[in-house]
């Protein structure tokens, strides 16, 4: 391996060459470009060198701080913690070089035996153990530009967040982790609103990468900041124990920042002030934000110190770009995500090397998929994502958004633990995590991820949602409870009723869970669309299947399908233009799966399946990015198959898929959803006895089939079983359930609804 790499400008090769020779007397074993042989590709080269290397010297002198490559295998390097400075020549380093010490060569002659050459050989060795850096010269003298006035606000809010964190130092020690709620930062001037809210997300992350401090998520923040609430009623809503709170306003070319700290305890202001600076100051405050924040908060709350402060932008401009962008990508709907990307690219024209603005720009461009085929899309959004890491390997939020983009399949594990480890505020990552985890059925560490998720964002409906469900599976009545009792203690009735909502739909009770939605519909008019979404599963699944279509805004030519009236062939034909195309529709394909043979259509569908894969390896392919469809789906593929006489193509099938269930059912408690999966497989195997068994289990356990097709006995992989006795009482029981659930819904509530839904009579 690399022990050193070494970054220079062209214009000083001899002066490198002859610190490269002394080096490797020294026994290092030194990389630098002219090792590169003339046949090999020389971008490709030097990037793996500069990845696996141990340490990177970099050798100042002005022409390379004039050079964009050797500043950006600089800026890799300090993000690594891997960064040595040698300086050449007498030079000012690049800005946010010159807080860090290096050595001067400016008047070495190239002597092997000097003593800085024995000092620099042992920081890199240094380094490769993990001890610091302790070099001798910190360069002098630096000049700074004016640039736009948005960016003075990155440093001063910063600042502020150090300042909170350098108070909570005693505090912190005596009383263990606190909670701290940072509102949302008041602009004086509203045509800052999306700047300012950027510089609030950065400093709620910033403090919250301390282990040692507990942030609230912006989702509660922004839900209750709308309130007129007391200290003491963040305490009691959200558990804060502390309130930090900013404004910021601007008078000619000064800006002005009043920041105070109350406790929530006792309502009374622990620490206040006020911090201001001009335009020439920025690029000052923007490196005393490295120090400020990672310094005071982390470095000194933290045990240990705290990580790596994140890439910092290098104008007001560029980030004022940025702030825009993030906004605009927040919003998660394709058309905010175009302007997104346009935004974000106009800034990183400005600065190509700006991480943070390639990460937004690998989810705003995940977030178009619905303009463009996702094949052209998913392949720029990671490739955007890798560039924001490359530049950033410790911007957890580029970890995290690396994993969403690719459906985050099992092997998109260690990115997701690294995002939590470098951002543990980061309530999006911790549910990403626990989502993971749940869908391998590792349910203590599901339950781990998403009890922090909940802890970061208490009054987020998706975190408590996932925990709720995790508990529930797990068969915690305790810890259900427990979290029951928390959201009560909110006072969020909408919270609560969805909270409800939850258990009924993962307990079996359909009916009871329509109930809670239309009562909530009908007293929180704004969830209309929200509960309308919710709504639509449980209706179809017991009868209402117009009215459910409606609600969830789905094509209503689904319907006589839903009642066991598939289309034509020709009618299928046009819906699709390749044949590819019909096994990418994830709702139609498991239904028509089921209904075609069914309706004595087998030939059609294996004929679709014939049109479409040349191999079980082309179909496995075809499901690489959607393993959840592909576990239910496969079990009805494969009876379909067998049934045609194609036992080969449904036997490879069966082998590539059926060790997964089994995996899920060893790494946690036997789920009923797991075990009715398990019985489907089984049934296609076929073995009948223990798919009867295994659908007993998991009807026992509340188990009820997917909303798309109740009655089991129109199931492929069950098709031998339907006159087994056995198999019929299993059939009768989840029909009777159904039927009992169907009569827990009030027709005069779903009327009231109906007239806003425009449900059919």
């Amino acid at each position: 391996m690399i022990d050193v790499f070494v970054s220079y400008k062209r214009e000083d090769a001899v002066r490198v060459r002859k610190l490269v020779h002394a080096l490797r007397a020294t026994g290092l074993n030194v990389w630098w470009d002219e090792d590169i042989p003339p046949s090999a590709p020389w971008e490709a080269t030097i990037e793996r060198a500069l990845a696996s290397a141990k340490a990177v010297i970099v050798c100042w002198s002005p022409d390379a701080v004039a050079s964009e490559n050797v500043r950006s295998e600089a800026r890799v390097a300090r993000e690594d913690r891997r960064l040595i400075q040698i300086f050449m020549k007498a030079c000012s380093p690049p800005l946010f070089f010159g807080e860090r010490q290096g050595v001067s060569l400016a008047n070495w002659r190239g002597a092997a035996d000097d003593p800085r050459i024995a000092r620099i050989a042992q920081t890199v060795r240094d380094i490769a153990s993990g001890k610091p850096i302790e070099n001798e010269v910190r360069p002098k003298g630096r000049r700074f530009s004016t640039v736009h006035v948005l960016s003075v606000f990155v440093a001063l809010l910063l600042l502020a967040a150090g300042a909170a964190g350098w108070w909570f130092m005693s505090a912190a020690r005596a009383e263990g982790p606190m909670t701290l709620a940072v509102l949302p930062f008041r602009a004086m001037n509203p045509a800052d609103k999306d700047l300012v809210d950027a510089i609030w997300d950065d400093t709620r992350g910033a403090i919250g990468r301390n282990p040692n401090l507990r942030v609230l998520g912006r989702q509660a923040l922004e839900t209750l900041a709308k309130k007129d609430l007391s200290p003491a009623d963040y305490r009691r809503k959200v558990g804060a124990d502390y309130l930090l709170e900013g404004s910021v306003r601007r008078i000619g070319d000064n800006v002005r920042m009043k920041i105070s700290l109350t406790k929530t305890k006792d309502g009374s202001e622990v620490w206040s002030d006020e911090v201001g600076g001009k335009l020439d100051d920025v690029f000052a405050f923007q490196s005393r934000i490295a120090l400020e924040v990672e310094g005071r908060i982390r470095g000194r709350v933290a045990p240990g110190g705290g990580a790596t402060a994140g890439n910092i932008a290098t104008t007001g401009e560029v980030y004022a770009l940025y702030a825009q962008g993030k906004a605009a990508v927040r919003k998660r709907d394709p058309d905010s995500a175009i302007e997104a990307a346009s935004i974000l690219r106009r800034a990183l024209a400005i600065d190509p090397n700006y991480a943070p603005a390639w990460a937004d720009l690998g989810v705003a461009t995940f977030f178009e998929q619905p303009k463009l085929p996702m094949a052209e899309l998913r392949p720029e959004a990671i490739a955007d994502l890798n560039r924001a890491l490359t530049l950033a390997p410790n911007l957890g939020y580029a970890h995290a958004a690396l994993a969403m983009v690719q459906n985050m399949p099992p092997e998109s594990e260690p990115d997701l633990r690294r995002a939590v480890q470098l951002d543990p505020g980061n309530a999006e990552a911790w549910t990403w995590l626990g989502n993971l985890l749940l869908s391998q059925n590792r349910l203590k560490e599901a339950l781990y991820a998403h009890d922090r998720a909940v802890s970061i964002e208490p009054l987020w409906w998706t975190a408590v949602g996932n925990k709720i469900g995790n508990l529930i599976l797990a068969g915690d009545q305790a810890g259900l409870a427990q979290e029951l009792g928390r959201i009560r203690q909110t006072q969020d009735e909408v919270l609560l009723a969805k909270a409800r909502y939850r258990i009924a739909e993962l307990t079996g009770n359909p009916g009871e869970a329509v109930q809670i939605l239309l009562q909530l519909r009908a007293t929180h008019p704004e969830e209309s669309a929200a509960v309308d979404q919710r709504l639509a599963a449980p209706l179809i699944q017991l009868g209402f299947i117009e009215e459910g279509l409606r609600a969830g805004q789905m094509p209503m030519d689904v319907a006589p399908a839903l009642r066991g009236v598939p289309p034509p062939a020709t009618q299928i034909d046009r819906e699709y233009r390749t044949p590819a195309d019909f096994w990418l529709d994830n709702q139609r394909l498991v239904l028509y799966a089921r209904l075609l043979p069914d309706r004595g259509r087998l030939p059609e569908f294996v004929g679709r399946y014939k049109a479409a894969f040349k191999s079980p390896d082309e179909f496995m392919a075809m499901f690489a990015q959607r393993l959840p469809i592909l576990q239910g789906l496969a079990p009805t593929v494969v009876a379909n198959l067998r049934a045609a006489g194609d036992s080969e193509d449904a036997d490879a099938i069966l082998r590539r898929t059926e060790p997964a269930i089994l995996q899920q059912l060893r790494n946690g408690p036997p789920r009923p959803d797991l075990l009715a999966l398990l019985a489907y497989y089984r049934g296609a195997e076929p073995n009948d006895d223990e798919a009867v068994r295994l659908l007993k289990r998991a009807v026992d356990g509340g188990w009820l089939p997917d909303y798309f097709w109740v009655d089991i006995a129109t199931e492929p992989a069950f098709a031998r079983l339907v006159g087994r006795a056995d198999f019929q009482a299993v059939r009768q029981r989840i029909l009777a359930r159904i039927a009992e659930q169907r009569r827990r819904v009030d027709p005069a509530g779903l009327a009231r609804a109906g007239l806003e839904l425009k449900i059919a009579a």
